[in-house]
């Protein structure tokens, strides 16, 4: 994706390691409208800018992970959430998407590749939703 993604992405993780790895993965990846937060308070504060793309740290809050999530889409039930979490969270992942999570990221050596092939397919899937009259943001039609 050499021409970047203009889509507004918010990312949320408490480690503030993991969100300088992710600033840099954006900004090579030519990213521009990108906002870190360390806290889900700081995150939610701006919600009014209509993020399209939230990615959230899965190990933030792993008792409230799924509530965040619901909490979330009835907000901005438009955005794309996206949880992240280490190699050990593949159950509780798979259940966020049982949940209405959009995808997840698991914190590996092919992540960079990940973040970059889900913002392309993210990025497809709103030029044709664009097209579509009648369809809402993740390509399915209204009755």
């Amino acid at each position: 994706m050499p021409q970047g993604s203009s889509l507004k992405i918010f990312l949320i993780d408490e480690d503030l390691f993991s969100l300088a790895m992710y600033e840099q993965q954006f900004r090579n990846l030519n990213c521009t409208n990108v906002q870190l937060f360390d806290t889900v308070a700081a995150c939610v504060n701006r919600f009014d800018e209509q993020p399209k793309i939230i990615f959230l740290d899965y190990r933030i809050n792993p008792q409230k992970g799924l509530k965040l999530l619901t909490a979330f889409k009835k907000i901005i039930p438009h955005a794309y959430i996206i949880f992240i979490a280490g190699p050990g969270g593949i159950i509780e992942l798979l259940f966020s998407l049982q949940q209405g999570a959009f995808e997840y990221i698991i914190k590996d050596k092919s992540y960079p590749d990940k973040i970059k092939q889900l913002l392309k397919r993210i990025e497809q899937i709103e030029k044709i939703v664009s097209k579509k009259p009648g369809a809402n943001r993740i390509g399915f039609y209204y009755n």
